[in-house]
C-alpha cells in the first residue's frame, strides 16, 4: 500500500551525497611498485608514498602496514612470489615474521603500478621489444591478481594510476608553462583512458577480483592544471627531471590519492601537513582532501547509486505489500527566525567533557574532574576520593600526588565528532603555578613553555587529556584554561559563551537550565554549596548562577532554574535576590522545585517520600503532596523577593507526570499540604508543567519483534535495489549501509502516528488543558519531543540504535514534530520546550535537536519554523524583550564597530578603531593598534576597575568589558577622554 501521510508541497532530500565512506581502520598493503611510488633521492624519507600514508594513519588514529618491491610488470608476473624490498624509518612491516609467507600476512589490499610509458598502445596489445611468450600489461596483470587471489583471496586488488613521462609531452624539462599544460591535459585523457580501459577490461574479464584505480594521475593533474587548486605552480615545485620523479610535495599528493583509495575515507581532515611541503599545499591541506574525495571512483559511483536510491528502495518495496511506501515529505527552508515574540523554550544540555554542545570559551569548564591513574589501571583513584583525601583544593584542582599514583588526569573534548569542525584548530592552555603538565590523547603538535602550551585539535574518537605527574606544593597548577587560537581576544575581553553555540540559541524564548544545574540529585543545601565561577570546572557541582544570568541577559530569552530539592529557605532566598538584581526586568524569570520529583528513578523522590512519610506517616500520596507543599512555600519565597515585581518578573511553575492523570490532584490541591500552607499549593504558582514525548513504544521489548522483522525486509530491499543498478562488492555494500533503512522509515511513522503521537496530541494534552484551566494556571511544557530510543536489553542492539537514530533526524521525525507541536497549541498549551539544544546521538537517546554545532538537520529546521511562525498570544510581551545583541569582528585597517542597546561582542582587528558601545552589558577589544571605545553618558557616570587583565567600566546602561583599547571617549562628554592605562 502507498503511505500519503502529508501532501507534496515540497519534496525533501532523502539521501545525499555521503561526506565519507565506510572508512578503515587498518591497511596492510603490498604494492608491486616502481619509481612513481616509492623514490631513492637525497630526500628519499620523503619522496615515497608510504611515509605519508602513514602519517596521515597515525593522524587519523588508524593503522597502517606495507610491503613492496621495484619492477615492472613482467618481472612480477615472472617471479612469483612476490620478494619484498622495500623499508621505511618509522613505517610498519606487515610481515611480522621471515617464515610468513604471503598468505600468511594477510594483506588487506594489494597495488600494482604499470610503467608509465607504455600507454602508447592498448594494455592487451604485446610488449614491444624482446617478448618472446607475446606477453602483454594486462596478461602480466591477470597473471599477478590471479595468484593474489588464490593466496589471498580477501585482498582487496588496485591498479596505481602513475604519472605519465614528461619527456615526450613537453619536450624536456623544466617545461614551458604551455608544455606544462598540455602535460597535465594528457593525464586527465588519453593517458587516464588507457587505465579506464584496462580497468574495463579487468572487470570483464575477472568480475570477481572487483579491481579499482587509483587515480593518482588524473587527480594529480586536476590539482596542478587549469582550474585546479594548485594552478600556476612551477613544475619544480613537484617534478625533478622528465622521467618525471618527483619532490616530497608530489608524493605527499600521490598519498593522499591513495590513501582516500586503501582507507575508502577523505584524507583526514584533522592532519596539518609539515611546512617542508610547498606552502600552498600547507594552507589548502583541507580543501584538497575534499576535492580528492570527491574524485574518487568507490566515492563517486557510489553517489550516482544514492541518487535514484529512494526510487529504486520504492520499487522493491512494492514487492512487500506489506510495507508502506516511503514518500517525499514537504519541509520548512532551513534559517527561519521570528520577527516577534519567539514561542520556542529550549533545555540546555548537561555540562560534561563528552558533550558536543561547548557552550563556553574556555574548554577546561567542560572537562572531567580530576582522577588518579596508577600502573595498569587507568582512573583507580576517582574525584571523589581526591577530594576526600584532601589531593584537590576548594576549587578542585590538584595540590599534590598521592602515593603510588602515577599521575593526575583531567580530560576534555572526549569522542567529539568529526563533522564538528568549528573545533579544528589550534588551541592554547594557560595555567598558574608549576609542575610537569603534559597533554595526552588528541593533542596534537604541543608546544610546551612556562605557563603555556599550544597544541592542535582535531575531533574524532578519543579525548584530550590533561596529565599532571609532578605538582610544586607550594605552587601548584591550577587556573587553567583551554581556549581555541581563533577566540583569544574574546575571552581576554571577559566573554564567556562560544559564538558559534550562542548563534544557536539566541533565538529562543526561555533557556531551561535543569542540567546546567545539575538538579537531578543535587547534594545542595546551603548557599555556601553553590557552584563557583571559580571552580576548575563546572561539571562537578553545576554552572554557577551568574553565567545563568549573564546567558540570559545577552541572549534575551527567559531564563528557567530548577532550585535544588534539599536547599534552605537562605538559599532560595539568595537565589531569588541575585535574580532580581541580576536578571534584565526585560525578561522573566521561570522558577520551579527540583525536576520531576514524581519520577522513582531520582534521589528528589525519594526524599519527598521520606520526608512526608516523618510528617504525615504513610500515604500513597504523601510524596506528591510534600512536592506540592514544598513547592508553594520555595514560590512564596521567590514572591517575597520580587514584591510588587513578582506579577511581572517571575513564572512560578508546577510541574507533573504528564502520562498519569490523577496524580495532579495530589500536588495541586493536596490536602495535607493545605493544613501546612493554609491554600491550595495550587495558588502558588503561575503555570502547569506537562512533558511532550511520544515514540516510547519503539524500543521496548514488546515491540522488538515487529521492529526486527521490518528491519530485517528493509535491508533485504536495499540489497535488492543495490543489485539491480549493478553494484557489486564494496560498492554494494556501501549502498546498503546507506540505504538499509529505507524501507523502514514509512512503517515506523505511520505507527507512531497513529500511537503515542495520536494519543499524547488527542488524549493526554486535552485532558491536561483542562487541569490547567480548572486551576487558572498556564499549560506550559518543561520537556517534549521525541523519546524514540531503545530500552532495557535493546539499548544493546547495535542495529536498533543505528535505525532510531537516523530516524530521529530524518524528514519524517520533522513531520511528526509539526503534528506534535501543532497538537500541542490546538490542546491550548503555550511554550513548548524542546529537550535539548545540543547532544551526540547514542544508543541512550538522540535528545539533542542538533548532533553538534556544524550540524543541519529536518528536526531543528521544524522546530525553528515554529518558533518563527506561531502566535505567541497567551501573554502580552515587548518582542524587544528577547532582542539580543551581535557580533562583530573586523579586519584590518581602522574600522568603527558600532554596537546595539543589547549585550555585544565587537572585536577589532590591526589598525585605529572605534568600538561604539549603545548601551547593554557590551564586551570589546580593540586589537593590534591604538584604539579607542565610545561610551554612552559621561565619564563621572562609571565606574572602573582592572580585573584578569581587562578594563570593566560599570556605567548607568550596563557593565563593559575591554581589553586593547587604549582611550575611552564619551557621547555625553564631547572633547573628554581618559587613557585607559591610568584607570
Amino acid at each position: 500500500m502507498n503511505l500519503r501521510i502529508w501532501a507534496m508541497a515540497a519534496v525533501a532530500v532523502l539521501f545525499g551525497s555521503i561526506a565519507h565512506g565506510q572508512g578503515r581502520d587498518e591497511v596492510r598493503s603490498y604494492f608491486f611498485g616502481n619509481s612513481l611510488v616509492h623514490h631513492l633521492s637525497e630526500e628519499d624519507d620523503f619522496t615515497n608514498v608510504p611515509h605519508w600514508l602513514n602519517e596521515m594513519a597515525q593522524s587519523a588514529g588508524k593503522s597502517f602496514a606495507v610491503d613492496g618491491q621495484w619492477g615492472f610488470m613482467r618481472n612480477f608476473a615472472e617471479s612469483l612470489p612476490p620478494s619484498p624490498n622495500w623499508g621505511f624509518d618509522g613505517v610498519r612491516s606487515a610481515k611480522t615474521s621471515r617464515r610468513a609467507d604471503f598468505a600468511q600476512i594477510g594483506y588487506d589490499s594489494v597495488i600494482i603500478t604499470p610503467a608509465n610509458f607504455i600507454q602508447y598502445q592498448k594494455p592487451d596489445v604485446p610488449y614491444d621489444g624482446d617478448n618472446p611468450t607475446n606477453e602483454s600489461p594486462l596478461g602480466a596483470m591477470l597473471t599477478v591478481f590471479d595468484w593474489v587471489a588464490e593466496q589471498s583471496p580477501k585482498s582487496r586488488m588496485f591498479v596505481y594510476e602513475g604519472w605519465a613521462e614528461m619527456g615526450g609531452i613537453t619536450g624536456g624539462f623544466p617545461p614551458s608553462k604551455r608544455g606544462l599544460r598540455r602535460y597535465h591535459r594528457f593525464n586527465t585523457s588519453d593517458y587516464h583512458d588507457w587505465y579506464e580501459g584496462l580497468i574495463s577490461t579487468l572487470a570483464n574479464t575477472r568480475p570477481n577480483h572487483d579491481v579499482q584505480l587509483i587515480p593518482v594521475a588524473t587527480v594529480l593533474s586536476q590539482l596542478l592544471g587549469e582550474d585546479g587548486l594548485l594552478e600556476g605552480l612551477p613544475a619544480e615545485a613537484f617534478y625533478t627531471d622528465d622521467a618525471p620523479h618527483g619532490t616530497p610535495s608530489l608524493y605527499f599528493l600521490a598519498a593522499m590519492v591513495t590513501y582516500a583509495a586503501l582507507y575508502n575515507e577523505q584524507p583526514p581532515e584533522g592532519y596539518r601537513p609539515p611546512t617542508t611541503l610547498h606552502p600552498d599545499i600547507v594552507d589548502k591541506y583541507a580543501e584538497i582532501a575534499g576535492f580528492i574525495w570527491s574524485q574518487m571512483p568507490q566515492k563517486q559511483a557510489l553517489d550516482r547509486a544514492l541518487e535514484v536510491a529512494p526510487t529504486a528502495v520504492a520499487e522493491q518495496t512494492e514487492a512487500a505489500p506489506d510495507l508502506p511506501e516511503r514518500l517525499p515529505v514537504a519541509l520548512p527552508p532551513s534559517g527561519l527566525r521570528p520577527e516577534g515574540v519567539p514561542v520556542l523554550g529550549m533545555g540546555l544540555n548537561g555540562i560534561s567533557d563528552w558533550s558536543t554542545q561547548h557552550p563556553f570559551l574556555n574548554h577546561a569548564k567542560t572537562a572531567r574532574g580530576w582522577v588518579g591513574h596508577k600502573e595498569g589501571q587507568w582512573g583507580a583513584v576517582s574525584t571523589e576520593e581526591l577530594r576526600a583525601g584532601g589531593y584537590l583544593d576548594e576549587n578542585g584542582w590538584p595540590v599534590r600526588v598521592p602515593a603510588g599514583v602515577l599521575a593526575l588526569e583531567s580530560v576534555m573534548f572526549t569522542d567529539q565528532p568529526e563533522a564538528a569542525k568549528h573545533l579544528a584548530g589550534s588551541y592554547v592552555l594557560t595555567y598558574q603555578g608549576k609542575g610537569d603538565l603534559k597533554l595526552t590523547g588528541r593533542a596534537r603538535r604541543a608546544r610546551y613553555s612556562e605557563g603555556r602550551v599550544e597544541f592542535t585539535y582535531s575531533p574524532g574518537e578519543g579525548l584530550v587529556g590533561m596529565q599532571l605527574t609532578e605538582i610544586d606544593a607550594s605552587d601548584p597548577i591550577r587556573d587553567i584554561q583551554v581556549i581555541h587560537a581563533d577566540h583569544l581576544e574574546m575571552y581576554e575581553a571577559g566573554a564567556i559563551f562560544n559564538p558559534a553555540w550562542i548563534a544557536k540559541v539566541e533565538d529562543a524564548r526561555s533557556v531551561r537550565f535543569m542540567d546546567w544545574m545539575m538538579t537531578n540529585g543535587s547534594p545542595v543545601i546551603s548557599w555556601e554549596d553553590r557552584p563557583r565561577m571559580s571552580d576548575a570546572s563546572w561539571t562537578q557541582w553545576g554552572v554557577p548562577i551568574e553565567v545563568m544570568i549573564r546567558l540570559a541577559n545577552q541572549i534575551g530569552a527567559d531564563p528557567w532554574f530548577t532550585l535544588p530539592h534539599m536547599a534552605d529557605d537562605a538559599y532560595i532566598r539568595a537565589f531569588a535576590e541575585q535574580v532580581k538584581a541580576g536578571l534584565d526586568p526585560r525578561l522573566k524569570a521561570h522558577v520551579e522545585f527540583s525536576n520531576e520529583v514524581w519520577n522513582q528513578i531520582f534521589p528528589q523522590a525519594r526524599w519527598a517520600r521520606d520526608n512526608a512519610t516523618e510528617l504525615w506517616g504513610e500515604s500513597d500520596t504523601g510524596w506528591m503532596q510534600f512536592y506540592g507543599m514544598r513547592a508553594a512555600q520555595v514560590m512564596d519565597i521567590w514572591s517575597g523577593v520580587f514584591g510588587d515585581e513578582a506579577e511581572a518578573r517571575l513564572v512560578r511553575v508546577v510541574s507533573t507526570h504528564t502520562g498519569w492523570p490523577g496524580l495532579e490532584e495530589d500536588i495541586l490541591r493536596a490536602p495535607l499540604a493545605f493544613l501546612q500552607l493554609g491554600k491550595f499549593p495550587q495558588d502558588s504558582f503561575d503555570a502547569y508543567a506537562v512533558t511532550g514525548y511520544f515514540g516510547y513504544e519503539l524500543g521496548t521489548d514488546e515491540w522488538a519483534g515487529r521492529m526486527t522483522q521490518w528491519l530485517n525486509q528493509s535491508e533485504e530491499i536495499a540489497a535488492k535495489a543495490g543489485e539491480a543498478q549493478g553494484l557489486r562488492r564494496v560498492a554494494l555494500r556501501e549502498f546498503v549501509k546507506k540505504t538499509r533503512f529505507e524501507a523502514a522509515i514509512a512503517p515506523v511513522t505511520l505507527a507512531l502516528q497513529e500511537g503515542s503521537l495520536r494519543e499524547l496530541t488527542e488524549e493526554i494534552f486535552p485532558y491536561q488543558a483542562g487541569v490547567a484551566r480548572k486551576a487558572r494556571l498556564r499549560l506550559i511544557m518543561y520537556e517534549g519531543g521525541t523519546h524514540v530510543t531503545g530500552h532495557g536489553p535493546q539499548v544493546n542492539d547495535e542495529r536498533l540504535t543505528d535505525f532510531l537514530t537516523e530516524f530521529n533526524y530524518s524528514p519524517e521525525m520533522a513531520k511528526l514534530y509539526e503534528l506534535l507541536l501543532a497538537g500541542w497549541v490546538q490542546a491550548g498549551g503555550t511554550m513548548f520546550n524542546a529537550f535539548v539544544d545540543v547532544a551526540p546521538a547514542t544508543k541512550w537517546g538522540s535528545w539533542g535537536a542538533l548532533r553538534h554545532l556544524d550540524d543541519q538537520n529536518p528536526r531543528w529546521d521544524m522546530l525553528m519554523a515554529f518558533n518563527a511562525a506561531s502566535p505567541g498570544e497567551w501573554e502580552q510581551r515587548d518582542p524587544k524583550a528577547f532582542n539580543n545583541g551581535i557580533t562583530r569582528i573586523a579586519g584590518s585597517g581602522n574600522q568603527r564597530l558600532q554596537g546595539t542597546a543589547y549585550p555585544d561582542l565587537l572585536i577589532a582587528g590591526a589598525g585605529n578603531d572605534t568600538l561604539v558601545s549603545s548601551g547593554g552589558d557590551d564586551i570589546m577589544h580593540g586589537g593590534a593598534g591604538r584604539d579607542r571605545a565610545l561610551l554612552p553618558g559621561a565619564p563621572e557616570d562609571y565606574s572602573f576597575e582592572t580585573r584578569d587583565g581587562r578594563l570593566i567600566a560599570a556605567g548607568p546602561q550596563g557593565t563593559i568589558r575591554m581589553a586593547g583599547i587604549e582611550e575611552l571617549i564619551f557621547e555625553g562628554a564631547a572633547g573628554r577622554s581618559l587613557q585607559t592605562a591610568g584607570l
